[in-house]
């Protein structure tokens, strides 16, 4: 048997102390960066995005800008950008100005497709429209159009910290009247509308629904835009004026539908100067078609429970949010059998909301 000195004993003591320290000290650092690595693992910047449109059975692209300042721990305000007839997502997001005000202000900006380049949101109906029609679209293509710009709204307030205070909608030409139908159609949203050069659609009482809900409004046009004659936008903003509603009406001096919008900065920062006077600060989270989901117990086969309400369904996934606005997404099989059987009633009564 070897014997151990005692002056060897504290030695040996110590190597395991410091071993142990330095164990410990490696695990709390590895806790301390995670939530900087959670945040880098963000992608900022401009990105391309497609998703799957389960209601169309295909792939829809969309655009979307991430501040550099985007933090998982901040709520941040989010513009949604519609693009005119023609157009597509990657054009509208890069217009002039876009991209370097949100990113000074630190707004994310998103530009749905609207299932294709001519579905007009909705705002020409659930068929194909009147204006370039093509055989080869489906005939609920209105439909489908803002179907598509509501799940996208919901994908970007799934995948970041949304402050649902400061939702904003905003459009060009076809995009424009797309603002106005969608802003009034799902008041509840939107924080402020900005149609620019707007091609605005006659039927529901928009104006009445503006004033209701104490939505602020900007309109852009030009006085010499050949396709949106400036008389009828002002006979609109008579209209806005006599019912009280807040707005910011911005006419162009021989501007045109095209250049004064699209290679316009100054105007692009005045319309994010509007934006960041107005929000809707102190209200509850709405949902992005309008439903009142109430908040419930939910509990995990382990017998974990959670209220919350759902927000959204994807295949196979469910996002739920808290009281407090945390929110999480699971797989459904997960969840107790009574929750599963709720989901699959919640999907019947929210087509809307299911990817």
């Amino acid at each position: 048997m070897n014997n151990v000195e005692p002056s060897q004993r504290p030695f040996s003591c110590q190597k395991r102390f410091f071993g142990s320290l330095l164990s410990i000290l490696g695990v709390l650092s590895m806790v301390a960066l995670s939530p900087l690595q959670g945040e880098e693992s963000v992608k900022k910047g401009y990105q391309e995005q497609t998703y799957d449109f389960k209601a169309a059975n295909e792939e829809v692209e969309y655009a979307l800008y991430v501040p550099r300042s985007y933090k998982k721990t901040a709520k941040t305000p989010l513009i949604v950008l519609l693009h005119g007839l023609g157009s597509k997502p990657q054009e509208v997001i890069q217009y002039a100005g876009i991209i370097p005000e949100a990113e000074k202000r630190g707004y994310i900006v998103v530009a749905p497709y609207g299932y294709n380049s001519r579905g007009w949101y909705g705002a020409a109906g659930k068929g194909r429209g009147f204006i370039r029609p093509n055989p080869s679209d489906p005939e609920n293509l209105g439909e489908l159009s803002e179907k598509d710009v509501l799940n996208v709204i919901n994908i970007v307030r799934d995948d970041f910290s949304i402050d649902v205070s400061r939702m904003y909608l905003m459009g060009h030409s076809m995009g424009g009247g797309g603002t106005v139908h969608l802003g009034t159609k799902f008041p509840e949203l939107w924080a402020g509308l900005a149609p620019l050069a707007p091609a605005i659609m006659s039927g529901r009482d928009k104006l009445g629904v503006l004033k209701k809900n104490k939505i602020p409004i900007m309109i852009v046009t030009g006085d010499k835009d050949r396709l949106i004659p400036v008389t009828g936008i002002r006979s609109v903003v008579d209209k806005l004026k006599a019912e009280g509603i807040t707005h910011l009406y911005k006419e162009i001096k021989d501007g045109n539908h095209g250049s004064s919008i699209h290679s316009n900065p100054s105007m692009i920062s005045e319309v994010f100067d509007f934006f960041d006077k107005h929000s809707k600060a102190g209200e509850s989270e709405p949902n992005a078609d309008g439903s009142d989901e109430k908040f419930r117990e939910f509990t995990n086969t382990k017998g974990q429970q959670i209220k919350a309400k759902v927000v959204s369904i994807a295949g196979t996934k469910v996002t739920i949010i808290r009281e407090d606005g945390r929110r999480f997404t699971m797989t459904i099989s997960t969840l107790s059998e009574p929750d599963q059987a709720s989901i699959e009633a919640w999907k019947k009564q929210y087509p809307k909301k299911v990817r």
